[in-house]
């Protein structure tokens, strides 16, 4: 049996990563026991009997193995179909293969060059030669395995931003890749700004490993990038849209008090058009990352209010002697007007607050020029968005006389139990300035 521990590769309960390690795939036992002979000094050799074998070892413990020498002519798998299978998958596709060989047929050699071999050796075995290509093989695969270290985040171990656009465009180009269902996800860290800024990075990059293990014990097998310091893209290659789908559901079930993401997602049939579908999930992402900070400025806030309700009466009552306009609204889409002052009449040139009301609807949407409406809904947004504590808009409002005037806004949300999420707006005409 085969299992990874602590890092190293296990069988049959001998433990192995301590120096090189190379597979010998033979079904004849001689030849196998000629090749050991042959490298056993240097290396650590691994032995199967075909390319199944052979494939059941290399699942999951690929990365410890620097060569694999490899018969042609074997049952169950012979050499051939195993190089198919192998370099299909890139958990270890990259590891070079000796082509152990009878032959010295071009023919032979050019369709094994074709299925992804690296060199060959012919019987009956020179030692000297073999162990000279072994560990030029070897040499290859270190060199590889440096190369693919600088296309890797040192912090979780995914793949970086460079190695995504290269492996995207390895993909478009692919058609026996890009025809396969997929399915995408992009994730982003909520919170770390927040992490880094209380706790040091030191505490963000907990937050950003943890993040990145959720990910890699939920979505086993697919291809998994840090694009920046909080943003993921992980490109699953499921059986269905279902499977993707549970995986995602997974993925959210582990969300705890200080660890969460934004994500988006999209189940692609093929991936021809990856690029483009990557932006829709990305679009998604970003709404859900909105919205989160919304939420999480809202909660802050509520949390901090002492005594809303007295904090609310209290401005009321005094809302009279204010320099200025000063009215309340509901936080919500109907934005109704609850409480407002005689000064704010005066600025719309209304007489009555009748006329006030009938003017604005009652509501905040009224009081803005509707060429601005739009415009401050965003401006107020963000800000909140940057957890500022008071908004601050400028637009225009329309007079009862017709007239337009330009306006300072400033606002800030509280909850309270009578109205719920409300604002409350100190308000003055800059007209002039």
């Amino acid at each position: 049996s085969t299992r990874t521990l602590a890092g190293k590769f296990v069988k049959n309960g001998d433990v192995y990563g301590a120096k090189r390690t190379v597979l010998i795939v033979e079904d004849d036992p001689i030849n196998r026991e000629i090749l050991r002979d042959i490298l056993k000094n240097q290396y650590i050799v691994l032995t199967a009997e075909n390319g199944k074998e052979a494939i059941d070892i290399l699942e999951g413990n690929g990365q410890y193995i620097s060569a694999i020498l490899l018969d042609l002519q074997m049952p169950v798998m012979d050499g051939y179909e195993f190089m198919h299978v192998m370099k299909e998958n890139y958990a270890y596709n990259k590891i070079p293969i000796l082509v152990i060989t009878s032959s010295n047929d071009v023919e032979v050699e050019k369709k094994c060059l074709e299925a992804g071999a690296d060199d060959f050796v012919t019987k009956p075995y020179n030692s000297s030669l073999i162990v000279a290509r072994v560990e030029s093989l070897v040499h290859l695969r270190e060199c590889n395995t440096l190369l693919s270290e600088l296309d890797k985040d040192t912090l979780t171990g995914f793949k970086n931003r460079k190695a995504y656009y290269d492996d995207i465009a390895f993909l478009q180009q692919d058609p026996a890749r890009n025809q396969q269902p997929l399915g995408v996800l992009l994730a982003d860290i909520n919170g770390l700004k927040a992490a880094n800024d209380k706790d040091g990075h030191e505490s963000g990059d907990r937050l950003i490993v943890s993040i990145a293990r959720v990910l890699k014990s939920v979505f086993t097998g697919a291809d998994m990038y840090r694009l920046g310091g909080d943003e993921f893209v992980v490109l699953s290659y499921d059986e269905s849209e279902k499977d993707f789908r549970d995986k995602l559901d997974l993925f959210d079930m582990h969300w705890k008090e200080g660890m969460s993401a934004a994500t988006g997602s999209v189940w692609l049939e093929d991936a021809r058009n990856l690029e483009q579908q990557v932006a829709i999930a990305d679009r998604s992402m970003r709404q859900d990352k909105r919205q989160y900070y919304e939420l999480e400025q809202h909660n802050r806030r509520r949390d901090r209010q002492m005594a809303p309700e007295e904090l609310l009466r209290k401005v009321d009552e005094v809302s009279e002697y204010l320099p200025g306009g000063f009215f309340i609204y509901k936080a919500d889409e109907s934005e109704r007007i609850i409480s407002f002052n005689r000064e704010v009449v005066k600025l719309f040139e209304c007489e009555t607050e009748e006329e006030f009301h009938l003017l604005t609807r009652n509501s905040f949407r009224g009081m803005v020029h509707p060429d601005d409406i739009d415009r401050v809904h965003s401006e107020i947004k963000a800000q909140i968005r940057k957890e500022n504590d008071i908004d601050y808009v400028e637009y225009r409002i329309l007079c009862k006389d017709g007239t337009e005037k330009l306006v300072r806004d400033y606002g800030r949300f509280i909850h309270t139990n009578a109205y719920g999420d409300v604002y409350y707006v100190f308000v003055n005409d800059i007209t002039q300035r």
